[in-house]
């Protein structure tokens, strides 16, 4: 019984940060595929992913994480495993608003807090550039 909990525990934290684009109402047959949210945690927050990836970075401010997700489970496909990324602050604003985080050499995604809902004008600059 514990196992089965377990193993149930473990199924939906894999669920964490995923979406999926269809709806029960698709009549067509040809739903689109679900795909995984790009969510990102750092410092306790929740950030949700923009498209903005030349984003004005300063210092950094330390480890962040993007959780596993499986957006189609029972596929035979084990998903995206958590994965580790390192956060940085956006030029001009609070970290507790919007941080950037690593994808590759020069390359640095915008990631929104998601208790965001309105770009503060700060962030709007950032966003507008891009």
């Amino acid at each position: 019984m514990k196992a089965s909990l377990l193993l149930a525990a473990a199924l939906a934290s894999l669920s964490v940060g995923c979406t999926s684009a269809s709806s029960p109402d698709d009549t067509d047959g040809a739903r689109p595929a679900p795909s995984c949210a790009y969510v990102v945690e750092y410092d306790g927050r929740t950030y949700l992913g923009r498209e903005e990836t030349d984003v004005p970075v300063g210092k950094s401010l330390g480890a962040a994480t993007r959780p596993a997700c499986d957006d189609t489970p029972g596929d035979g496909d084990e998903g995206e495993g958590p994965a580790l990324m390192t956060a940085f602050a956006v030029r001009g604003v609070d970290p507790a608003v919007a941080v950037a985080v690593a994808e590759g050499p020069g390359v640095y995604r915008l990631v929104v807090a998601d208790s965001v809902k309105e770009l503060p004008p700060e962030l709007r600059k950032v966003t507008e550039r891009s």
